[in-house]
């Protein structure tokens, strides 16, 4: 394929799941395209480094030491006053990030959200193409109708990271099926880092992971819920919960609650947590088993962690979680949100070697085979010739 010139527009505010399967993808386009990563301001520390390491183009449009967040006051009015002060500030960054695109002349810009594809409105002499990668579920009542605007005059195709995805966008009308495609992440069980973690233990217990960051909608509330029924069911485990606390106020808030139930349910000798770790691989390594009782997810990439490493998850089938577990097969999933049956299911787990191998072998097939670098590039080539 002839060579392209490719942007990924991005507002990171942490380097999460879904930012790092962003820089993944950029590397592997800059070996047959001109790839440039355009950022608003630069203030995620891991997110630069990984980028420079890689030796794909960075821009910075705006340096700042964190990212411009306008909702993270609860008041209604003070949230009305930081959209009004926010609205010239993002005029500014449209405008030097219109420049940059003006001087790259791109073939595709590829985004991921409303706040930086808002930054395209009224460009003038388009001739590049948006591929709007859709990270997330897209539950249609989550949809504001400022972002169906954008998404209906500024988006030319819109790349889902999965199925479920995909048909959230057409069932939520949204776009029609023609402009929709699936490309999956990749994953390679060679590029993750063998570094293990040490996790404080008898020898026989074994360590439950919950990785995601301290928020409601991750579900460490369903994780302490099924740890006090372990626990009262005399089970050998210990609990991990390893994830960013972001700052704003909702996730400290959350954080504060989960250190208090902890205490309430007396479960300080089995549950452990980790904050804003960068190198979260290292407890996948030392892991047995993951669990992710979360709320909504495009497309989780810590199952397909977990499963490159032959560690059972059991998760919500919620998004794209359906993608990775066949229940009972590639993994399990229970009842949403119950934690009874999340105890039930990593009791087995634990007690059955038998089935144990079975699942984390099956989940690791389906990754080694499905979700590969080729078949990714090979997904987002039908895009470009599209």
């Amino acid at each position: 394929m002839k060579q392209k010139k490719i942007i990924f527009l991005e507002a990171v505010q942490d380097y999460g799941g879904a930012r790092i399967s962003a820089v993944e993808l950029a590397e592997r386009l800059s070996k047959q395209h001109k790839v440039t990563i355009i950022d608003f301001y630069g203030s995620c520390k891991p997110f630069l480094e990984n980028v420079t390491k890689r030796g794909i183009d960075l821009r910075i449009i705006e340096k700042r030491d964190t990212p411009y967040i306008i909702n993270t006051s609860p008041i209604l009015f003070i949230k009305i006053i930081n959209f009004v002060l926010f609205v010239p500030h993002l005029i500014g960054i449209r405008k030097k990030v219109q420049s940059i695109i003006k001087e790259i002349q791109p073939d595709y810009i590829v985004l991921n959200n409303s706040k930086v594809l808002s930054s395209l409105v009224f460009f003038p002499n388009k001739k590049f193409k948006v591929l709007f990668f859709a990270r997330g579920w897209f539950i249609l009542s989550q949809i504001t109708r400022l972002d169906k605007l954008l998404y209906k005059y500024l988006v030319d195709k819109f790349v889902c990271v999965s199925n479920a995805t995909k048909q959230a966008l057409f069932c939520g009308g949204l776009t029609s099926l023609d402009n929709l495609y699936v490309v999956h992440n990749a994953i390679s069980e060679f590029s993750l880092s063998k570094e293990k973690a040490v996790v404080e233990k008898e020898v026989n217990t074994k360590i439950i992971l919950h990785a995601g960051g301290f928020l409601k909608d991750k579900g460490q509330l369903v994780s302490l819920e099924m740890a006090k029924i372990l626990k009262n069911r005399g089970i050998d485990f210990k609990l991990v919960l390893a994830g960013l606390v972001y700052k704003g106020g909702e996730s400290e808030v959350f954080y504060n609650k989960v250190v208090d139930l902890i205490q309430l349910y007396k479960l300080e000798d089995v549950v452990e947590i980790i904050k804003n770790k960068s190198n979260v691989i290292a407890y996948f390594n030392a892991c047995d088993i993951l669990i992710h009782p979360s709320e909504t997810e495009g497309l989780p990439r810590v199952i397909m962690e977990a499963m490159i490493l032959k560690k059972p998850v059991v998760a919500n089938a919620v998004g794209g979680v359906s993608d990775y577990i066949l229940n009972g097969f590639t993994g399990f999933l229970p009842h949403h949100n119950s934690a009874k049956e999340y105890a039930e299911y990593v009791e087995k787990l634990i007690k059955n070697e038998k089935l144990y191998n079975f699942i984390a072998i099956n989940g690791y097939n389906l990754v080694k085979t499905s979700f590969t670098e080729e078949n990714q590039l090979n997904s987002l080539d039908k895009v470009f010739q599209s």
